[in-house]
Protein backbone atom coordinates (compact mmCIF):
# COMPACT_ATOMS: atom_id res chain seq x y z
CA UNK A 1 0.00 0.00 0.00
CA UNK A 2 2.87 2.43 0.76
CA UNK A 3 4.50 1.56 -2.20
CA UNK A 4 1.65 2.10 -4.42
CA UNK A 5 1.07 5.62 -2.45
CA UNK A 6 4.37 6.41 -3.23
CA UNK A 7 3.93 5.86 -7.13
CA UNK A 8 0.74 7.40 -7.16
CA UNK A 9 2.09 10.71 -5.22
CA UNK A 10 5.46 10.57 -7.82
CA UNK A 11 2.70 10.31 -11.07
CA UNK A 12 0.89 13.54 -9.69
CA UNK A 13 3.95 15.80 -9.39
CA UNK A 14 5.32 14.48 -12.53
CA UNK A 15 2.23 15.81 -14.36
CA UNK A 16 1.61 19.08 -12.00
CA UNK A 17 5.31 20.00 -13.06
CA UNK A 18 4.09 19.06 -16.75
CA UNK A 19 1.57 21.40 -16.44
CA UNK A 20 3.40 24.01 -14.55
CA UNK A 21 5.38 23.82 -17.63
CA UNK A 22 3.00 24.07 -20.27
CA UNK A 23 1.62 27.23 -18.51
CA UNK A 24 4.84 28.95 -17.52
CA UNK A 25 5.45 28.49 -22.33
CA UNK A 26 2.62 30.61 -23.00
CA UNK A 27 3.64 33.50 -20.82
CA UNK A 28 7.24 33.67 -22.62
CA UNK A 29 8.39 37.55 -22.85
CA UNK A 30 8.31 38.80 -26.29
CA UNK A 31 12.30 39.21 -26.01
CA UNK A 32 12.66 35.13 -24.99
CA UNK A 33 10.25 34.25 -27.55
CA UNK A 34 12.17 35.95 -30.53
CA UNK A 35 15.41 33.84 -28.85
CA UNK A 36 13.78 31.01 -29.07
CA UNK A 37 13.18 31.60 -33.11
CA UNK A 38 15.44 31.59 -36.02
CA UNK A 39 17.59 34.49 -35.89
CA UNK A 40 16.45 37.11 -38.78
CA UNK A 41 19.56 37.40 -41.29
CA UNK A 42 20.03 41.31 -41.92
CA UNK A 43 22.73 42.95 -43.99
CA UNK A 44 23.80 46.97 -43.65
CA UNK A 45 23.96 48.55 -47.27
CA UNK A 46 25.83 51.54 -47.00
CA UNK A 47 27.61 53.53 -44.47
CA UNK A 48 27.96 57.21 -45.59
CA UNK A 49 24.99 58.01 -43.37
CA UNK A 50 25.98 59.13 -40.09
CA UNK A 51 23.01 57.65 -38.42
CA UNK A 52 24.66 54.15 -39.75
CA UNK A 53 27.14 53.49 -36.95
CA UNK A 54 24.72 54.28 -33.58
CA UNK A 55 22.16 51.71 -35.48
CA UNK A 56 24.81 49.06 -36.95
CA UNK A 57 26.38 48.83 -32.73
CA UNK A 58 22.74 47.56 -31.70
CA UNK A 59 22.70 45.17 -34.46
CA UNK A 60 25.82 44.18 -33.49
CA UNK A 61 24.65 43.14 -30.16
CA UNK A 62 21.03 41.88 -31.17
CA UNK A 63 20.38 37.79 -29.93
CA UNK A 64 17.78 37.85 -32.42
CA UNK A 65 19.04 39.02 -35.05
CA UNK A 66 22.36 37.65 -37.46
CA UNK A 67 24.45 40.23 -39.48
CA UNK A 68 25.29 38.34 -42.31
CA UNK A 69 27.47 41.45 -44.04
CA UNK A 70 28.46 44.81 -44.54
CA UNK A 71 29.10 46.57 -47.48
CA UNK A 72 30.37 49.92 -48.72
CA UNK A 73 32.82 50.58 -51.69
CA UNK A 74 35.13 53.01 -49.52
CA UNK A 75 37.63 51.22 -47.72
CA UNK A 76 37.74 53.73 -44.88
CA UNK A 77 34.39 52.92 -43.24
CA UNK A 78 34.76 49.24 -43.81
CA UNK A 79 37.59 49.49 -41.54
CA UNK A 80 35.39 51.41 -39.11
CA UNK A 81 32.57 48.80 -39.24
CA UNK A 82 34.91 46.09 -38.79
CA UNK A 83 35.74 47.49 -35.59
CA UNK A 84 31.86 47.84 -33.99
CA UNK A 85 31.21 44.25 -35.22
CA UNK A 86 34.26 42.09 -35.27
CA UNK A 87 33.97 38.85 -37.99
CA UNK A 88 30.71 39.95 -40.05
CA UNK A 89 32.22 39.55 -43.33
CA UNK A 90 33.01 43.30 -45.76
CA UNK A 91 32.16 43.66 -49.51
CA UNK A 92 32.39 46.49 -51.89
CA UNK A 93 30.11 45.50 -53.75
CA UNK A 94 26.39 45.01 -52.56
CA UNK A 95 24.95 42.97 -55.64
CA UNK A 96 27.54 40.60 -54.09
CA UNK A 97 26.56 40.39 -50.75
CA UNK A 98 22.82 40.32 -51.47
CA UNK A 99 23.99 37.36 -53.96
CA UNK A 100 26.22 35.21 -51.34
CA UNK A 101 24.65 35.72 -48.12
CA UNK A 102 21.20 36.09 -49.19
CA UNK A 103 19.72 38.09 -46.27
CA UNK A 104 16.05 38.16 -45.23
CA UNK A 105 16.51 42.32 -44.78
CA UNK A 106 18.40 44.94 -45.55
CA UNK A 107 19.20 48.07 -43.53
CA UNK A 108 20.88 50.83 -46.10
CA UNK A 109 22.43 54.01 -44.97
CA UNK A 110 23.25 54.96 -48.72
CA UNK A 111 23.19 58.36 -50.05
CA UNK A 112 19.33 59.82 -50.47
CA UNK A 113 19.44 59.42 -54.61
CA UNK A 114 20.26 56.21 -54.25
CA UNK A 115 17.57 54.72 -52.20
CA UNK A 116 15.53 53.84 -55.58
CA UNK A 117 18.63 52.07 -56.48
CA UNK A 118 18.92 49.91 -53.51
CA UNK A 119 14.93 49.22 -53.69
CA UNK A 120 15.47 47.94 -56.87
CA UNK A 121 18.32 44.97 -56.21
CA UNK A 122 16.50 44.00 -52.95
CA UNK A 123 12.67 43.70 -54.45
CA UNK A 124 14.62 41.63 -56.99
CA UNK A 125 15.70 39.22 -55.17
CA UNK A 126 12.64 38.95 -52.61
CA UNK A 127 14.87 41.04 -49.92
CA UNK A 128 12.81 43.18 -47.80
CA UNK A 129 14.60 47.07 -46.97
CA UNK A 130 14.79 49.61 -44.38
CA UNK A 131 16.13 53.35 -44.91
CA UNK A 132 17.10 56.02 -43.00
CA UNK A 133 15.13 59.06 -43.41
CA UNK A 134 13.84 60.51 -45.96
CA UNK A 135 12.08 58.08 -48.23
CA UNK A 136 14.23 59.52 -51.40
CA UNK A 137 15.66 62.33 -52.93
CA UNK A 138 12.44 63.26 -54.85
CA UNK A 139 8.96 62.52 -54.64
CA UNK A 140 8.85 60.49 -58.01
CA UNK A 141 11.31 58.45 -56.62
CA UNK A 142 9.62 57.69 -53.59
CA UNK A 143 6.52 56.74 -55.36
CA UNK A 144 8.58 54.36 -57.64
CA UNK A 145 10.20 52.54 -54.51
CA UNK A 146 6.36 51.92 -53.09
CA UNK A 147 5.38 50.18 -56.82
CA UNK A 148 8.37 48.32 -56.55
CA UNK A 149 7.72 47.11 -52.86
CA UNK A 150 4.32 46.53 -53.17
CA UNK A 151 5.12 44.33 -56.54
CA UNK A 152 7.81 42.22 -55.34
CA UNK A 153 5.67 42.08 -51.97
CA UNK A 154 8.43 43.09 -50.25
CA UNK A 155 8.36 45.50 -46.41
CA UNK A 156 10.00 48.90 -47.07
CA UNK A 157 10.54 50.45 -43.73
CA UNK A 158 11.16 53.86 -43.66
CA UNK A 159 13.14 54.95 -40.10
CA UNK A 160 12.92 58.30 -37.90
CA UNK A 161 13.84 58.82 -34.81
CA UNK A 162 10.66 59.82 -33.17
CA UNK A 163 8.77 56.78 -34.39
CA UNK A 164 10.11 55.15 -30.98
CA UNK A 165 9.76 57.69 -28.65
CA UNK A 166 7.08 57.27 -26.43
CA UNK A 167 6.62 60.91 -25.66
CA UNK A 168 5.76 60.75 -29.63
CA UNK A 169 1.98 58.77 -29.06
CA UNK A 170 1.33 60.41 -25.85
CA UNK A 171 1.51 63.78 -27.20
CA UNK A 172 -0.70 62.34 -30.13
CA UNK A 173 -2.91 60.60 -27.53
CA UNK A 174 -3.55 64.24 -25.78
CA UNK A 175 -4.15 65.71 -28.85
CA UNK A 176 -6.98 63.45 -30.22
CA UNK A 177 -8.30 63.61 -26.93
CA UNK A 178 -10.49 66.85 -26.59
CA UNK A 179 -8.73 68.14 -24.01
CA UNK A 180 -6.97 70.67 -25.99
CA UNK A 181 -10.13 71.58 -28.03
CA UNK A 182 -10.23 70.97 -31.79
CA UNK A 183 -6.38 71.06 -33.28
CA UNK A 184 -5.90 73.93 -35.68
CA UNK A 185 -2.32 74.35 -36.02
CA UNK A 186 0.91 72.11 -35.59
CA UNK A 187 4.54 73.86 -35.42
CA UNK A 188 7.61 71.79 -35.60
CA UNK A 189 11.34 73.08 -34.95
CA UNK A 190 14.39 70.60 -36.18
CA UNK A 191 17.56 71.36 -36.42
CA UNK A 192 21.18 71.91 -34.86
CA UNK A 193 24.63 74.15 -35.80
CA UNK A 194 25.09 72.52 -38.94
CA UNK A 195 26.97 68.82 -39.80
CA UNK A 196 29.75 70.42 -41.38
CA UNK A 197 32.81 67.93 -39.67
CA UNK A 198 34.82 69.86 -37.66
CA UNK A 199 37.01 67.44 -37.30
CA UNK A 200 39.57 66.62 -40.37
CA UNK A 201 40.27 63.18 -39.40
CA UNK A 202 36.51 62.21 -38.75
CA UNK A 203 36.27 59.97 -41.64
CA UNK A 204 32.72 58.89 -40.94
CA UNK A 205 31.46 62.61 -40.92
CA UNK A 206 33.64 63.57 -44.08
CA UNK A 207 32.33 60.77 -46.07
CA UNK A 208 28.60 62.20 -44.60
CA UNK A 209 28.86 65.58 -45.85
CA UNK A 210 30.32 64.75 -49.32
CA UNK A 211 26.88 64.00 -50.32
CA UNK A 212 24.66 65.66 -47.64
CA UNK A 213 26.38 69.37 -49.11
CA UNK A 214 24.82 68.54 -52.88
CA UNK A 215 21.16 68.87 -53.09
CA UNK A 216 21.48 67.05 -56.46
CA UNK A 217 22.11 64.02 -53.51
CA UNK A 218 19.44 64.69 -51.85
CA UNK A 219 21.03 67.19 -49.29
CA UNK A 220 20.79 70.31 -47.91
CA UNK A 221 18.73 71.51 -44.65
CA UNK A 222 15.69 71.27 -46.32
CA UNK A 223 15.75 68.36 -46.90
CA UNK A 224 17.49 66.94 -44.10
CA UNK A 225 15.16 68.37 -41.88
CA UNK A 226 11.70 69.21 -43.13
CA UNK A 227 11.15 65.51 -43.82
CA UNK A 228 10.51 65.52 -40.02
CA UNK A 229 8.16 68.22 -39.83
CA UNK A 230 6.41 67.22 -42.93
CA UNK A 231 5.74 63.91 -40.72
CA UNK A 232 4.24 65.44 -37.90
CA UNK A 233 2.16 67.79 -40.06
CA UNK A 234 0.80 64.34 -42.18
CA UNK A 235 0.15 62.75 -38.98
CA UNK A 236 -1.98 65.74 -37.07
CA UNK A 237 -3.78 67.43 -39.81
CA UNK A 238 -3.38 65.06 -43.19
CA UNK A 239 -2.42 66.41 -46.69
CA UNK A 240 -2.11 70.01 -47.02
CA UNK A 241 -3.97 72.04 -49.85
CA UNK A 242 -1.43 74.41 -50.31
CA UNK A 243 2.76 74.45 -49.02
CA UNK A 244 4.80 77.36 -49.08
CA UNK A 245 8.76 78.06 -48.54
CA UNK A 246 11.99 79.71 -48.10
CA UNK A 247 15.17 78.64 -47.92
CA UNK A 248 18.00 80.73 -47.09
CA UNK A 249 22.33 79.88 -47.60
CA UNK A 250 23.94 80.98 -45.17
CA UNK A 251 28.18 80.64 -44.02
CA UNK A 252 28.48 79.96 -48.16
CA UNK A 253 32.22 79.38 -47.41
CA UNK A 254 31.18 75.88 -45.85
CA UNK A 255 27.69 74.82 -47.17
CA UNK A 256 27.02 74.50 -51.08
CA UNK A 257 23.33 74.18 -50.56
CA UNK A 258 20.52 75.88 -48.35
CA UNK A 259 20.81 76.19 -44.70
CA UNK A 260 17.48 77.15 -43.32
CA UNK A 261 14.02 76.22 -44.92
CA UNK A 262 10.61 77.65 -43.39
CA UNK A 263 8.09 76.09 -44.56
CA UNK A 264 3.93 77.32 -44.02
CA UNK A 265 1.54 74.64 -45.19
CA UNK A 266 -2.39 75.21 -45.62
CA UNK A 267 -5.02 72.42 -44.93
CA UNK A 268 -9.19 72.08 -44.64
CA UNK A 269 -10.95 73.82 -42.41
CA UNK A 270 -8.37 76.86 -41.50
CA UNK A 271 -6.38 74.46 -39.97
CA UNK A 272 -2.21 75.64 -40.27
CA UNK A 273 1.26 73.77 -40.27
CA UNK A 274 5.05 75.81 -39.76
CA UNK A 275 8.26 74.01 -40.43
CA UNK A 276 11.12 75.42 -39.26
CA UNK A 277 13.92 73.08 -40.25
CA UNK A 278 17.88 74.67 -39.97
CA UNK A 279 21.70 74.23 -40.13
CA UNK A 280 22.38 77.00 -38.01
CA UNK A 281 20.89 76.93 -34.50
CA UNK A 282 22.17 77.44 -31.45
CA UNK A 283 21.73 73.59 -30.09
CA UNK A 284 19.85 71.03 -31.30
CA UNK A 285 16.13 71.17 -31.32
CA UNK A 286 13.36 68.39 -32.35
CA UNK A 287 10.30 70.04 -31.09
CA UNK A 288 6.62 69.80 -31.88
CA UNK A 289 3.79 72.06 -30.94
CA UNK A 290 0.34 71.13 -31.18
CA UNK A 291 -2.35 73.62 -30.84
CA UNK A 292 -6.17 73.60 -29.94
CA UNK A 293 -8.61 76.17 -29.24
CA UNK A 294 -8.41 75.05 -25.75
CA UNK A 295 -4.74 74.63 -25.04
CA UNK A 296 -1.45 73.14 -26.66
CA UNK A 297 0.75 70.55 -25.91
CA UNK A 298 4.93 70.79 -26.25
CA UNK A 299 7.00 67.80 -26.95
CA UNK A 300 10.52 67.18 -27.09
CA UNK A 301 12.67 64.27 -26.55
CA UNK A 302 12.04 63.23 -22.86
CA UNK A 303 9.53 66.35 -22.35
CA UNK A 304 5.78 66.81 -22.59
CA UNK A 305 4.01 70.07 -21.26
CA UNK A 306 0.46 70.32 -21.70
CA UNK A 307 -0.53 74.01 -21.36
CA UNK A 308 -4.45 75.32 -20.66
CA UNK A 309 -4.66 79.12 -20.29
CA UNK A 310 -2.38 80.05 -17.44
CA UNK A 311 -1.99 76.79 -16.38
CA UNK A 312 1.71 74.22 -17.29
CA UNK A 313 1.67 71.05 -16.51
CA UNK A 314 4.32 68.29 -17.17
CA UNK A 315 3.02 64.69 -18.48
CA UNK A 316 4.20 61.84 -18.40
CA UNK A 317 5.05 59.54 -21.40
CA UNK A 318 3.05 56.24 -21.76
CA UNK A 319 5.08 52.55 -22.23
CA UNK A 320 5.43 51.38 -25.69
CA UNK A 321 4.85 47.88 -26.48
CA UNK A 322 8.03 45.88 -26.42
CA UNK A 323 8.21 45.68 -30.53
CA UNK A 324 7.32 49.30 -30.75
CA UNK A 325 10.35 50.49 -28.85
CA UNK A 326 13.40 50.03 -31.67
CA UNK A 327 12.94 49.82 -35.61
CA UNK A 328 14.57 46.30 -36.13
CA UNK A 329 12.56 44.60 -33.64
CA UNK A 330 9.73 46.55 -34.63
CA UNK A 331 10.18 45.24 -38.52
CA UNK A 332 10.68 41.67 -37.95
CA UNK A 333 7.50 41.24 -35.84
CA UNK A 334 5.93 42.80 -38.79
CA UNK A 335 7.27 40.08 -41.18
CA UNK A 336 6.99 37.33 -38.80
CA UNK A 337 3.45 37.85 -38.32
CA UNK A 338 2.83 38.69 -41.71
CA UNK A 339 1.59 42.37 -40.53
CA UNK A 340 1.73 45.41 -42.53
CA UNK A 341 3.77 48.40 -41.19
CA UNK A 342 1.92 51.26 -39.49
CA UNK A 343 2.02 55.22 -38.97
CA UNK A 344 4.82 57.48 -39.65
CA UNK A 345 7.65 54.23 -40.84
CA UNK A 346 5.32 52.79 -43.55
CA UNK A 347 5.99 53.29 -47.35
CA UNK A 348 2.42 54.72 -48.02
CA UNK A 349 3.12 57.47 -45.49
CA UNK A 350 5.97 58.73 -46.40
CA UNK A 351 5.15 58.97 -50.22
CA UNK A 352 3.07 61.56 -48.45
CA UNK A 353 5.88 63.17 -46.57
CA UNK A 354 8.05 63.38 -49.42
CA UNK A 355 4.90 64.94 -51.45
CA UNK A 356 5.01 67.85 -48.81
CA UNK A 357 8.43 67.89 -49.18
CA UNK A 358 8.41 68.51 -52.73
CA UNK A 359 6.07 71.07 -52.39
CA UNK A 360 8.24 73.23 -50.23
CA UNK A 361 11.29 72.37 -52.84
CA UNK A 362 9.35 73.30 -55.77
CA UNK A 363 8.00 76.76 -53.91
CA UNK A 364 11.29 77.68 -52.50
CA UNK A 365 12.26 77.64 -55.77
CA UNK A 366 9.74 79.41 -57.97
CA UNK A 367 8.86 81.56 -55.03
CA UNK A 368 5.17 81.22 -54.91
CA UNK A 369 2.92 78.93 -52.76
CA UNK A 370 2.18 75.01 -54.11
CA UNK A 371 -0.83 73.41 -54.46
CA UNK A 372 -1.17 69.71 -54.04
CA UNK A 373 -1.76 66.78 -54.71
CA UNK A 374 1.49 67.50 -57.18
CA UNK A 375 1.26 67.25 -60.63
Amino acid sequence: MVRQSLIRITTLLFFAAIAVLLIASTFVSPSARAGQEQRFRIAIVGLVHSHAWGHLRNIARMPSVELVGIVDSIADLRELASREAPGVPLYEDYRKLLDEKKPEGVWSFVENDRHLEITRACAARGIHVIFEKPMAATYDQAREMLSLAQKHNIKLMINYQMAWWPENYTTYELAQSGELGKVWRVRAIIGHGGPAPRNPDDVRGKHFWTWLNDEKRGGGALMDFVCYGAVWLRWYLGMPKTVYAITTHTRPDVYKTNTNATVLASFSDNRVGLIEGSWDLPRSFQDIEIFGDKGSVYMARNRIEVIVGRERKEAPAGALAEDRREPVSYFVQCLRANKPLDGMVSPEFNVDVMQIVEAARRSAESGKPVSLPLR
